[in-house]
Formats: structure tokens, C-alpha cells, sequence
């Protein structure tokens, strides 16, 4: 039996996603909880393995459990055990096979960059306080030349070895509601901090410091230091994974 949990998370307070030997992770909780439960030790794999200070709304995760229980009570369980931050949402049976990353369709993550302090100071881990005007309709005009299949290279931080830079960008969409400015995400896979080096070129063009012409140029160069600087990992949101036959979010 596997099954796969939602999870949502305020990751101000854990150093990412996937288990360190000494720092507090998303990934090491989780199995901390299911290790009580399960009276065994059990290992979680996720959808996605999210920087430090990286929130979530939907992370989803799978394990197998050695002991039996109603499916219901599995969030019941771990929300008694889990630290404050990380909430189960909800837990579903799945094919013994079943892959968070390799059966994911695509994936949506949001950026949030406040243009004001908006007097809310406990607002600061979530959203990358620019406190600059930016050129939305510019960002908007670059952002469009990112859309597509394209070889995304340019934008991934180096670490992590992959077999294709290529990525599949259904949607890249820059709206602002007063003085916050979302950036939306939606693609089939990311690179290593792909998404944040997204956001902090496309902030560059917002400042007028390059133009959308310049930022394609980039993408075209294959190479990190075309591309602009990597956002503050705060601001970054893993809204939902979807998995077949589940659709595109509407716009």
C-alpha cells in the first residue's frame, strides 16, 4: 500500500524540503511523525524539493506504511505530532508505482513581491519586500518570450545534475492587486532555483536595468550569468502539482 498526502507549510523555519543531517526540514518532520505512527522508520518522497524559507500550499508526498489504519486518520495522526508550520491536508491511496516527481503533469508555483511595507511587517516572510516601482508591462512583454518549450539552462543554479534543461512553460503571467505584484508559474518540471532566477531577471527588466529583448538573450545564451540574480526564496509558493488526468489550472 502507498499513499500520498497533501501538505501545506510555512517554510520560514525550515531549511527546505528534503532531510539535512542537522538543520530542521520539511522532510525530516514529516518522517519523525510517520516514525511514531508506523513504529518503524519510513521514508517520504515529495513532489518537489523546496529552498529554505520556501512556503507551500499543496506539497504532495508519498510513503508505505507498515501498519493499518483508516485513511482518514492519517492527517488526524500527523497533525498531533507535527511541529507548527506544517499541516496535512489530506491523504489518498495510490498505485504501488506511484512518483510524486516522475507522474507530476506540471507544476504551479507563485512569486509575490510587495512594492510597499503596507504597515505589515508580519507579512515579511511572505513576499520579497521590493519596495521599488516596477515595470509591469515590461515584465509582462519578457515574460511572454519565456513561454513554451524551451532550454531553460540559463536559469538553473548549478548542484543538481539533470539529463535535460528543456522545460515546458505552459503559463508565465505577471498580474499586480495594488501594491503586490504575483508572478505565476505553471510548467511541466523546474531546474534548481529555476523559478527564483525567473523572478529575479524579470525584476531586472521591471527596474528598467535590461530590456525583454535582453532577458531573451539570456535565455538563449545557455549560460547562468546572462540571466539575472536569484530571488529571496521567501516569496516562492508551491501552490499545486498535477498529476493525470488533471488539468491545467483556468486562468
Amino acid at each position: 500500500m502507498r499513499i500520498a498526502l497533501t501538505v501545506a507549510y510555512d517554510g520560514t523555519r525550515f531549511h527546505g524540503f528534503q532531510r539535512q543531517r542537522e538543520e530542521p526540514t520539511v522532510q525530516s518532520c514529516l518522517e519523525d511523525a510517520l516514525r511514531t505512527i508506523n513504529g518503524t522508520a519510513v521514508v517520504v518522497r515529495g513532489a518537489g524539493r523546496t529552498d529554505a524559507g520556501v512556503h507551500a500550499f499543496a506539497q504532495v508526498v508519498c510513503f508505505d506504511p507498515d501498519v493499518q489504519i483508516p485513511l482518514d486518520r492519517w492527517p488526524v495522526a500527523m497533525n498531533g505530532l507535527l511541529p507548527e508550520g506544517i499541516w496535512v491536508k489530506g491523504a489518498r491511496l495510490v498505485p504501488g508505482d506511484f512518483d510524486p516527481v516522475g507522474w507530476a503533469s506540471w507544476k504551479h508555483y507563485r512569486y509575490r513581491i510587495r512594492l510597499d511595507d503596507g504597515g505589515l511587517p508580519f507579512l515579511a516572510n511572505f513576499a520579497w519586500y521590493l519596495m521599488r516601482n516596477l515595470d509591469l508591462s515590461e515584465m509582462e512583454r519578457a515574460a511572454r518570450g519565456l513561454e513554451g518549450v524551451r532550454d531553460f539552462a540559463s536559469f538553473q543554479v548549478s548542484g543538481r545534475p539533470v539529463k535535460s534543461t528543456v522545460r515546458n512553460m505552459h503559463r508565465l503571467v505577471v498580474t499586480s492587486d495594488q501594491s503586490v505584484v504575483s508572478i505565476d508559474m505553471i510548467a511541466d518540471g523546474f531546474l534548481y532555483k529555476m523559478a527564483r532566477s525567473i523572478v529575479g531577471t524579470l525584476v531586472e527588466v521591471g527596474l528598467g536595468r535590461i530590456t525583454p529583448e535582453d532577458l531573451w538573450s539570456a535565455r538563449d545564451a545557455g549560460d547562468r550569468s546572462a540571466a539575472g540574480p536569484t530571488a529571496p526564496g521567501h516569496g516562492l509558493f508551491l501552490i499545486a502539482v498535477g498529476y493525470p488526468p488533471d488539468e491545467l489550472p483556468a486562468d
